[in-house]
């Protein structure tokens, strides 16, 4: 079986085990890397994907991680592992450690989202509104900014749908103060949440949760799972993953992001 129909086959069944983050980031990446593959049939049994300095990929569907000596662990400046693997990792070499959630959500009976009195959802004008896009989620994070430009960027992604861009309006005052952004990948029908902001005045008021509903609800009929990411140690209240479990996500999936001050991101990883 080539890599990526053993790598598309691994994910459908497990994915969130498989990959920190949706698969058709991963598969944009393959071109030029290094990459192995075990199957049995029809069965996928191990996958992985590296190249000199990166180790972007390790799966093993018994959990052994007798193969990761295969690479030069002291060598890498970048590493996405499993929590099942990392005990195998010289984590102390690498300066930077976070460490993520993956939960997934089963296509179901999903209540549309419902949002308190004076309060909207609204589809975002993809065309017009990508600078206040950018602006809101900025508002909401100290360290993330989006320019408009990257932001016009995700429209060209290959699963963008420009009904799953919605705004939660404030009608009193006419303007956004919520965000939620999905995405769609018909090939394996999988949706994902990319962005759920709430700007911090408007927090505690289940905006958020009708935002995640009513994304989930649009996508009912489009994909058979959603998933979504984060960082596990964010100290928010509530967390973003008691967030999502309450939206009804479930999943025990940890993944660790390793990386030297000196090692590159790959972009797959850049919305994690």
């Amino acid at each position: 079986m080539k890599f990526r129909d053993a790598l598309i086959s691994a994910y459908c069944e497990t994915p969130c085990q498989v990959l920190p983050n949706v698969l058709w980031k991963t598969l944009a990446e393959v071109e030029g890397l290094q990459t192995t593959s075990e199957s049995q049939g029809d069965v996928v049994s191990h996958l992985e994907m590296w190249d000199e300095k990166r180790l972007l990929l390790y799966w093993d569907r018994n959990r052994d991680c007798a193969d990761l000596s295969r690479h030069c662990l002291a060598s890498l400046s970048f590493a996405l592992v499993h929590q099942d693997f990392l005990h195998a990792i010289p984590t102390s070499r690498f300066t930077i450690r976070k460490r993520y959630f993956r939960l997934i959500h089963r296509s179901g009976s999903t209540v549309r989202g419902r949002l308190p009195n004076g309060y909207s959802i609204v589809n975002v004008d993809v065309e017009r509104e990508t600078q206040a896009v950018a602006e809101l989620i900025g508002r909401c994070y100290d360290d993330k900014h989006p320019t408009e430009g990257s932001v016009r960027g995700w429209i060209g992604h290959p699963v963008f749908e420009r009904d799953l861009w919605i705004w939660v309006v404030d009608e009193e005052k006419g303007m956004p103060v919520g965000l939620g952004i999905a995405e769609a990948d018909r090939s394996i029908s999988e949706g994902s949440l990319e962005w759920i902001q709430v700007l911090p005045g408007y927090r505690g008021r289940g905006l958020g949760k009708g935002v995640v509903q009513e994304l989930l609800s649009r996508l009912q009929g489009r994909v058979a799972f959603t998933t979504v990411a984060g960082e596990a140690n964010n100290q928010s209240s509530p967390s973003p993953e008691t967030f999502y479990r309450s939206c009804g996500f479930e999943g025990g999936d940890i993944w660790w992001v390793l990386r030297s001050s000196t090692g590159e991101v790959p972009s797959q990883t850049a919305s994690a």
